[in-house]
């Protein structure tokens, strides 16, 4: 059964000109706040909770934090009354604590960023004439008519996506700033410019010095979200991601909920354990809920009967199912945010790949790194070693491996990758079932990719870790948005900017160890969680469930796949994919299937009721303490 077309979160921001009311009365229906420019003209218009917005006003100027941040109206009064321009502003973008968005007008100019990590983005569109500015790309898309790119839709569907190909705009007209940048828009609307404002910190402390500054960072980024007091949930699965988050979250004035969550598999319920170890020693009683995975939507379960409203095809699509019914059950304990432990793996964890920057300045250290990474991963010395020589630029290696990816072989020997390398980003192949014109049309926007390419950092490690954690926040993008369709705050606070800065100013060899499990993260909690908790060493997987769940599902998911605009628009072929997408013998390597699906619920076939349609009338955000109801009828009123 189709769900229909679910609320949004979001924000408009709009030029101080009269060809923009047409706009602002498209969007100003169900808004929970509209802010004016000083001419009266609607500058900001909000579709999200209350408590996620905070504006301050001095004179012309104004600025606004949207989402949880630890801003108040004083402290953006004051940074409005004195900022001059646009670019006063980047400290106090350095300043916060949380996950939001910031957008001022500063003497007629518009700013508007989201957070370096990724999880809030912003995108701007000429639409009537004028330049706007949302956190949506799809509401841009809406009020633009803009149409999909096929093109941009094609590369999504390698596993893995090496930057910049996340970056490409999903649809034409609608273009993405990045993620550590700003857009300011001039006061006639016409002029868009970016610029960068997020100062990425020298790797320079010691492990315990920054355990220090990681504690701390998430403690804030939690206090954040609770400091409104009401009730949280938090999932606690036992690990050194939601524990550590579940421990600050009873630190503050909100009622605490945690859930645990087990299975009959080998290592099921092992999570179960380690959260009953942490428990005692919260600061504040937790409301302690288990469930069984038995009782949740079985993976690749229900994909078919979701029509879900995200900008992007993140795996937020395919874990829909699961994710919306936990959202749900915490919604049932009448909880508001709902915590969750995305971003810690990314930031937390190291790769083989670091050592080849390491070796650069400290190779005895690097070369037995190294070999511990050669013992524990069972990797021959050439998988291990032989990386070290590879010298290439950033450029060069995207040449060779991105722009000339293979399509991935249909035997044993076609399905076997890399366990780990020293690559500069994933190593790629084209599912099977791309078909060729798709392949070669991608292929000509990769090699126009290549000619203006500039890495995330000056070196293998540094591009890597940045890529790593900005997929991990596309992730924690989609699954944000997803919660938004049942008024849920679904929030990872190891994603933002401030705690991931934390973790980035540690030295790489003190950050993580091969030997070690979360290191950076066990000694920040050492003192506050028992000391037998933090000797935790692993942490188990669903691949199981994932393997039965595929097997269960899969002629559905076909289906899914062939009513999407994929098979509509001759992107993949049909008969291949049911040919080579699902599991026949052990070697054969199917998660390919995943973005595949995750693009077919991301765009539904005409069959399927064509593209997701229609600003919504109103969101579940209404329903969270608007300001006085009668203004904001007045303001909705007379947006145009």
């Amino acid at each position: 059964m189709n769900t229909g077309v679910k609320a949004r979160w979001y924000f408009v921001a709009l030029p101080d000109r009269d060809e923009a009311r047409a706009v602002a009365a498209r969007v100003a229906t169900g808004a929970t706040r509209v802010v004016r420019h000083a001419s009266g003209r609607p500058w900001l218009i909000a579709h999200l909770p209350q408590e996620q917005i905070t504006v301050g006003e001095a004179g012309a100027d104004r600025v606004a934090v949207l989402g949880w941040s630890s801003a108040t109206g004083g402290t953006l009064r004051r940074e409005a009354g004195r900022a001059g321009n646009v670019a006063a502003l980047d400290e106090l973008s350095h300043t916060l604590d949380g996950c939001f968005s910031l957008v001022a007008s500063v003497d007629g100019t518009t700013r508007a960023q989201g957070t370096a990590a990724g999880v809030r983005r912003v995108f701007h569109a000429r639409i009537d004439g004028v330049t706007v500015v949302s956190d949506r790309a799809d509401v841009l898309a809406e009020l633009g008519g803009f149409p999909l790119d096929e093109t941009s839709l094609t590369l999504r569907l390698f596993r893995k996506l090496p930057h910049p190909l996340a970056e490409e705009p999903l649809w034409r007209g609608v273009e993405p700033v990045p993620a550590d940048g700003y857009v300011a828009v001039d006061r006639r609307g016409q002029l868009a410019r970016t610029a960068c404002w997020w100062r990425r910190p020298e790797p320079l402390l010691s492990r315990e010095a920054g355990a220090e500054r990681l504690r701390d960072a998430l403690a804030g980024a939690v206090a954040a979200r609770t400091r409104h007091g009401g009730r949280v949930h938090c999932d606690l699965s036992g690990g050194f991601d939601s524990t550590p988050i579940t421990y600050f979250a009873a630190q503050g004035p909100a009622d605490v909920v945690a859930t645990t969550a087990y299975n009959r598999d080998p290592g099921g319920g092992e999570d179960l354990i380690w959260a009953r170890r942490a428990l005692p020693v919260m600061p504040r009683v937790v409301e302690h809920v288990t469930v069984t995975t038995e009782s949740m939507p079985r993976f690749y379960g229900g994909l078919a009967g979701e029509s879900l409203p995200l900008d992007d095809p993140s795996d937020a699509y395919r874990a829909a199912p699961r994710l919306l019914h936990m959202m749900r059950a915490a919604a049932a304990h009448d909880t508001r945010i709902h915590f969750n432990g995305q971003g810690g793996d990314e930031a937390l964890t190291g790769w083989l790949k670091w050592e080849h920057t390491l070796f650069g300045t400290r190779p005895l250290l690097a070369l037995r790194r190294i070999r511990q990474h050669q013992l524990l991963e069972g990797l021959t010395a050439r998988e291990a070693f032989g990386g070290l020589r590879d010298r290439r630029t950033h450029r060069r290696w995207f040449t060779d491996t991105v722009v000339g990816a293979p399509v991935r072989g249909t035997g044993p020997r076609g399905q076997a990758r890399p366990k780990v390398s020293m690559d500069w980003d994933h190593v790629i192949q084209w599912p099977a079932w791309v078909t060729r014109d798709a392949r070669q049309a991608a292929g000509q926007r990769l090699r126009a990719l290549a000619r203006d390419l500039t890495p995330l950092g000056p070196d293998i490690a540094s591009h890597a870790e940045l890529a790593a954690i900005r997929e991990g926040t596309r992730i924690a993008r989609g699954t944000l948005q997803l919660g938004a369709t049942l008024g849920m705050s679904y929030d990872a606070p190891l994603s933002d900017d401030r705690v991931i800065e934390a973790c980035l100013a540690v030295r790489r060899e003190e950050r993580t160890s091969p030997l070690e499990f979360k290191p950076l993260m066990r000694e920040a909690m050492r003192g506050l969680l028992p000391g037998g908790f933090l000797r935790r060493t692993r942490k188990t997987g669903g691949a199981a469930q994932s393997v039965r769940g595929l097997a269960e599902h899969g002629a559905e998911l076909v289906e899914l796949c062939r009513g999407s605009a994929l098979s509509e628009l001759g992107v993949i072929d049909m008969d291949t994919l049911r040919e080579q997408a699902f599991p026949k013998d052990r070697w054969m390597n199917v998660r390919d299937i995943d973005t595949t699906l995750n693009c077919a619920m991301f765009a539904p076939g005409t069959e399927s009721g064509g593209p997701r349609g229609g600003l919504p009338g109103g969101t579940s955000a209404g329903a969270e303490g608007d300001q006085d109801t009668k203004e904001r009828k007045s303001d909705e009123s007379a947006a145009a």
